[in-house]
């Protein structure tokens, strides 16, 4: 029994993985095109289409509505492959519309993968085969999941929605320091893998929500784990190789746009001692940005986004904090390991 409920939490992981990686990047290109709008031409273009920056941020801002419709199609198909993805897509335009935001859509693509899922099972007569995946499931899962979320479960979501937005605006000091800790630790644990991914998409739903505390936590994690590696082969040259060093270099520079993956060379080769030193340097960047409760308007990442925080000064200062205690312990417990293999050596050439 326990083994089924185990399993099937990992299946419903499964699925909200999978809508995730289909939905990050509607959420990369509508988000970043949105944020270049405001940074270029100023909150006006949050009201205005008669300039280009007004009509990227028209066009940035239309493609956000697609959070809650496409984060359901792709779970859906996820569980039942193409017979639930019509439906979801049109349920999850209802609960878009309905204001349920991202957890509207994740319930609605459970509902109606499931559902698709049962009725695909269902036999039929062999001439209604032809018309099962195409007519039959899309117009039977449409209609009822489409009218249960309507009369049912659509406003206790958009209840449920609201508290949860009242509450990260309503963050602050310990608790989005406790926040930034979390988000900041997943952001950096598998580097653009399944749980950085979850992270990610938490932090832009929540700047679609207005939640900006939050989606400056997520945006901010994104550079701490290639700064952390280059400042601790800068600090420590001894524990490295020429091509450590030369990933470091690497890795530093795709963090200053905004790319995590520079790491995973190092992560794959000592992963014991990188992975938890880069999610102790994210998390406690994080945590301050959180706790000091510094924020921008943008999704632009780490470094790019510096300058837009109501407190770049501070901003700076977690930045450096962060990254240089997480190359402390990075080259700490690379420490340990060089002393053993120094006292190996010496014992070697004794014998």
């Amino acid at each position: 029994m326990a083994t089924k409920k185990k399993n099937f939490g990992k299946e419903l992981m499964g699925y909200f993985q999978s809508g995730v990686s289909y939905l990050i990047p509607l959420l990369c290109a509508s988000g970043l095109l949105t944020s270049l709008a405001v940074v270029f031409g100023g909150q006006g273009v949050w009201k205005e289409t008669d300039t280009l920056w007004g009509v990227m941020r028209m066009i940035g801002q239309t493609g956000l509505g697609f959070i809650t419709p496409m984060i359901a199609a792709y779970i859906a198909f996820a569980i039942a492959d193409r017979p639930g993805l019509a439906p979801a897509f049109i349920v999850g335009l209802i609960a878009a519309k309905m204001g349920t935001g991202f957890l509207g859509g994740m319930i609605v693509g459970l509902v109606v993968g499931f559902m698709a899922q049962y009725l695909k099972k269902i036999p039929l007569p062999a001439s209604l085969q032809s018309l099962k995946s195409m007519l039959i499931i899309p117009l039977i899962v449409t209609t009822v999941s489409g009218l249960l979320m309507w009369y049912v479960i659509g406003v206790p979501i958009k209840g449920l929605t609201d508290f949860l937005t009242a509450w990260l605006n309503g963050m602050s000091g310990a608790n989005l320091a406790l926040l930034g800790i979390i988000l900041g630790a997943m952001m950096a644990f598998d580097m653009g893998g399944p749980v950085n991914k979850i992270a990610n998409a938490f932090g832009m739903a929540a700047f679609a929500q207005g939640a900006y505390a939050t989606s400056t936590i997520v945006m901010t994690a994104i550079s701490i784990p290639p700064t952390v590696v280059f400042i601790a082969t800068l600090i420590g040259k001894k524990f490295y190789d020429k091509s450590d060093i030369d990933n470091a270099r690497t890795a530093i520079i795709m963090g200053l746009v905004g790319i995590t993956e520079g790491t995973i060379p190092f992560a794959v080769k000592d992963p014991l001692r990188v992975i938890p030193s880069i999610m102790t340097g994210t998390a406690i960047t994080c945590a301050m940005v959180g706790g000091l409760h510094i924020t921008h308007q943008s999704l632009l990442t780490t470094y790019t986004g510096m300058f837009l925080t109501n407190n770049p000064v501070m901003y700076i200062i977690s930045i450096l904090v962060g990254s240089t205690i997480g190359a402390i312990m990075l080259n700490l417990l690379k420490s340990f390991a060089y002393r053993k293999q120094e006292k190996t050596s010496k014992a070697e050439e004794v014998d």
